[in-house]
């Protein structure tokens, strides 16, 4: 059991020490899920599911990504001999 506990920190809780993340501002988060939303519901996604769906996926990158790596992911173009963010769209 102490094995199993010291392997799913050093899997799960780890990462999160090593790499710090700004945390998104309220406003940047709800601005996304309205934008998430809209676009959802313009592809006939009823509003309420819409808005759900996407504060779920607004919260798991909020916690994945910080701001500014969220900002890179969407400067990023698909360029071989671009940035990180750049080659993994290419």
């Amino acid at each position: 059991m102490v094995r199993f506990t010291i392997v799913a920190f050093i899997l799960l809780g780890a990462p999160s020490l090593v790499t710090a993340r700004t945390l998104w501002p309220e406003g940047a988060k709800l601005s996304y899920i309205e934008r998430c939303a809209g676009s959802m519901s313009s592809q006939g996604l009823p509003p309420k599911t819409a808005k759900s769906y996407c504060s779920c996926i607004a919260n798991g990158m909020s916690n994945e990504f910080g701001m500014e790596e969220y900002n890179q992911m969407m400067k990023a173009e698909p360029k071989p001999n671009g940035t990180a963010h750049d080659r993994r769209l290419y």
